[in-house]
């Protein structure tokens, strides 16, 4: 009865799948239902880079003083002769701002750092826009101490800055401290070692629900906790169901970016315990149960040329959106065997393709992953080769009984791939049970003439043979796949759906863009045509068509289903969705054509964001029965707890649940808690501090800084350090390397300076890194080398200037600059000294009174 809170363009994801191939009700949307990637909004990525898209849309970088500050920002064409317009929250985000909004609709406050002031954006000067509230380029600089121009040729926005900026002021300074120690390189930094334990346990989640139906009463609850066992993640869960029964589970894993796992074997993955094994096609469907899987390719990466898989772990009450380029593909709400989410059959294009996964908690809680694959480079290197191997006993979990209604069984696995050439990439799978002959597949995966193909034949378990033949190409604006398949005698349990379900299918499927002005209608259809195993024929065709507009959106599926001589059933769909002030409203229309068209049903809902939680009212409506039915559902965070409640009236009559959750995560010092769960992603304790004696450690009069704000994998976080200096981290996805940087502009006190650039750290599912964060105060010495030849003081450049320390030891060199300047900034509190070409400055003393000090050295003409 858990209810998340409302997020824009949510809704409009579930109700595009409401008019399925064969007629559905509402579902959520997934990237496995179609296959097709950008399914909603979907254009090509190097097209939109190369120009504007036909809504308009461009997605340009931003850059200044030469360098990179955003991949891609949101720019939204006015119309002829009206200009563009930048969506001004990405903008001030990557500009590293801090700004607050009460609500849609109204100003935004802006704080701009030296002189600290405060500016304000008028709701009056914001413009809608798909990509949200934009402001005119020509209007930036009445709001902003900036400018911004747009180069439609490179895709660049070149920001002209007259005011300190904190995304410049932190590139700048990192330029200098490069200048004064260049061995250093971002964002080479050190990779923190794991505390070491034989058994550790970081967290644990618990979850508690109670639904009162006409059935009668229902108690669940769950308890999942995460950890290390010899040097492994270890993951353990226990669930108790509705009707009684305990489902306890349990995996250790270890997932890395290099190949170091198990000595010569090169492995980057292993996983004991339960564990689901990939896909392989024509003989073999994704397969769950208690085995062992290792890989030489780590769990994120692509698994196929032409279709890939993304994943990562999903907290419990987590949802899960796949964005690509500000536009939404796909939700889920729900974790795998593993508990992370997945998104499947995910086409990839030629050239990059760029994906955003965007984690929503029950309380408000954001986190954000980017994935990048560039194809060609994608596809295994000439003569690079990768492997996965294992075994699963699918369907029957490590401990208790069999869950699963036909179980696969037993299953040795194993799949191996080989570039070729850079084009053409091999791969080999085998699967064997116990009572069966071995399943082989072979294929051959490529790009070629702009598109993309993939050739695989079979011999499965009976012995018969099967084949596929897949081909992928975009023209124009609009991307055409087509997929022809002949499948062996084999139908038992383990294979792919489809293969257990047709004999032969033939698919001709496509996706693009219909532009309309400065619109573009996306849409979507399939053909598809097969013999089932019974012998009939199935031919299906569906069609889908959205109008995405600012502040609302429509949508309509058209499909139909024919199995042999039987007349066509066919299937319709309406939404409508719209946003309302801080309310989310969605609405939809199903119908059927059964011995004539008719109305099935309809259903509408709103919903509001309450910061800390939210409330959703839900209506609908059943043509057959003519019942109304609906309810209203609230979660709010309250202290350590999280609380959702929730009533409502189905067929058979009233029904009321109430749902509690709350996370557990080991601090350095005590157990903590947390409203939502944390034990299934990686999490890091920030505690940032001065530290007076210089050990790295906090002693306990050392003194808590708060309202310190870090950068994660490049990417800015919101959470703050609060009173006492901490702050946790969620939602960062366990395995590859992320680096941690401090905000430099979020720290008020400006003399404060890291005694780490950032740090570098590998996390495992469930655990919560300790992470100290020492400050200590800083102060700059600027100096000026000056030629002296009679009264008239020349500046020189170039001039070696060396600083020592108290001790008279060389601390740093730079040249200096035209002008003659060079400046040395971070030193530690202190007697300091400047020597230019023998020349000696007086000695320097900084201290908290005085951190910045101003020098000349004076060089003799003779010199």
């Amino acid at each position: 009865m858990s209810r998340r809170p409302f997020r824009p363009l949510r809704w409009l994801s579930a109700l595009v799948c409401a008019a399925g191939l064969a007629g559905a009700v509402p579902a959520p949307v997934r990237a496995q239902d179609s296959g097709l990637f950008d399914r909603l909004f979907g254009s090509d990525p190097a097209a939109e880079r190369a120009g504007q898209a036909a809504d308009g849309l461009a997605l340009p970088a931003l850059f200044a003083e030469g360098r990179l500050i955003a991949d891609t920002l949101p720019l939204q064409d006015l119309g002829p002769g009206a200009g563009t317009c930048v969506a001004i929250v990405p903008l001030l985000e990557a500009l590293e701002l801090a700004f607050t909004r009460p609500q849609e609709g109204a100003d935004i406050a802006v704080t701009l750092p030296e002189p600290r002031r405060a500016v304000t954006i008028p709701a009056a000067a914001l413009l809608p826009s798909p990509s949200g509230d934009c402001v005119p380029l020509a209007d930036l600089p009445d709001h902003l101490p900036l400018s911004l121009s747009h180069d439609a040729v490179s895709q660049r926005l070149l920001l002209e800055p007259r005011a300190a900026l904190p995304v410049l002021m932190r590139l700048a300074r990192e330029e200098r401290q490069a200048r004064l120690r260049p061995e250093t390189l971002r964002p080479a930094f050190a990779l923190l070692e794991r505390p070491q334990a034989a058994a550790q346990l970081w967290s644990a989640d618990l979850a508690a629900g109670m639904v009162q139906a006409p059935q009668g009463r229902q108690i669940t609850g769950t308890l999942v906790a995460g950890g290390a066992l010899f040097g492994l993640a270890a993951r353990a869960s226990v669930a108790l169901t509705g009707d009684g029964r305990t489902v306890p589970g349990f995996t250790l894993s270890d997932a890395r970016d290099s190949p170091d796992l198990l000595g010569p074997l090169g492995a980057r993955s292993l996983a004991l315990g339960d564990v689901a094994a990939p896909a392989q096609p024509l003989i073999a469907d994704s397969l769950a149960g208690r085995g062992l899987v290792v890989s030489s390719r780590a769990p994120w990466r692509a698994d196929l040329v032409d279709e890939i898989v993304l994943s990562g772990p999903l907290p419990a009450g987590w949802e899960a959106e796949l964005w690509h380029e500000e536009r939404l593909v796909a939700v889920t709400r729900e974790a795998d065997a593993a508990g992370n989410w997945q998104f499947g059959n995910i086409p990839v294009r030629l050239g990059e393709n760029r994906w955003v996964v965007r984690l929503y908690g029950p309380n408000g809680e954001t986190a954000e992953q980017v994935y990048r694959r560039l194809v060609g480079s994608e596809m295994n290197a000439e003569n690079e080769v990768d492997y996965a191997f294992g075994m699963v006993d699918g369907g029957r979990p490590l401990l208790g009984a069999t869950l699963a209604d036909e179980p696969a069984g037993p299953t040795a696995f194993a799949t191996i791939g080989w570039g070729i050439t850079p084009e053409v990439t091999a791969r080999a799978d085998l699967r064997a049970g116990p009572a069966d002959a071995p399943a082989l597949a072979l294929g051959l995966s490529g790009a070629h003439g702009g598109g993309l193909w993939a050739l695989t034949m079979a011999r499965d378990r009976l012995g018969s043979m099967g084949g596929a033949l897949r081909l992928a190409r975009r023209i124009g604006a609009q991307d055409i796949t087509f997929d022809l398949a002949r499948h062996g005698r084999d139908a038992g349990a383990g294979l792919p759906p489809l293969v257990r379900e047709f004999r032969a299918v033939m698919t001709v499927s496509g996706q693009g863009r219909i532009g309309l002005g400065r619109l573009s209608l996306p849409w979507q259809a399939r053909v598809q045509s097969g013999t089932l195993r019974r012998g009939d024929q199935r031919h299906v065709v569906a069609a889908r068509l959205v109008l995405p507009m600012a502040d609302w959106q429509a949508n309509i599926a058209l499909g139909g289903v024919r199995e042999g001589s039987t007349p066509w059933q066919g299937t319709a769909a309406l939404g409508l969705t719209a946003r309302r002030g801080e309310w989310r409203l969605r609405s939809g229309l199903t119908a059927a054509d059964r011995d004539g068209w008719r109305l099935e049903g309809g259903n509408l809902s709103a919903a509001r964001n309450l910061g800390q939680g939210a409330i959703a009212l839900d209506f609908d409506w059943h043509a057959d029965s003519g019942r109304i039915g609906g309810g209203v559902s609230f979660s709010q965070q309250i202290g350590a707890l999280g609380l959702s409640a929730g009533i409502g009236r189905e067929a058979e009559g009233w029904r009321f649940g109430i749902g509690l959750t709350m996370g557990l995560w080991r601090g350095p010092t005590r157990w903590r808690t947390s409203p939502s769960g944390i034990a299934r992603s990686g999490a890091i304790m920030a505690e940032m501090f001065v530290d007076e004696d210089g050990d790295g450690a906090r002693g306990a009069e050392e003194e808590a800084v708060a309202g310190g704000r870090f950068l994660v994998g490049a990417a800015l976080r919101r959470e703050a350090t609060d009173a006492d200096g901490t702050v946790l981290i969620r939602g960062i996805a366990p395995g590859p390397d992320v680096d941690v940087e401090t905000q430099l502009s979020s720290l008020e006190d400006f003399t404060l300076r890291p005694m780490r650039a950032g740090d570098r750290l590998t996390l495992r599912p469930g655990e919560v890194r300790h992470l100290p964060v020492p400050l200590h105060a800083t102060g700059s010495i600027e100096l000026q080398v000056l030629l002296a030849a009679g009264d008239r003081l020349t500046p020189r450049s170039g001039v070696p200037v060396i600083l020592r320390d108290g001790d008279g030891r060389e601390v740093a060199r730079a040249l200096s600059d035209f002008e003659g300047f060079v400046l040395f900034d971070a030193l530690a509190f202190g007697t300091w000294q400047a020597e230019a070409v023998g020349q000696r400055s007086a000695v320097i003393v900084l201290s908290r009174t005085e951190t910045d000090k101003r020098v000349r050295v004076l060089v003799p003409a003779a010199q």
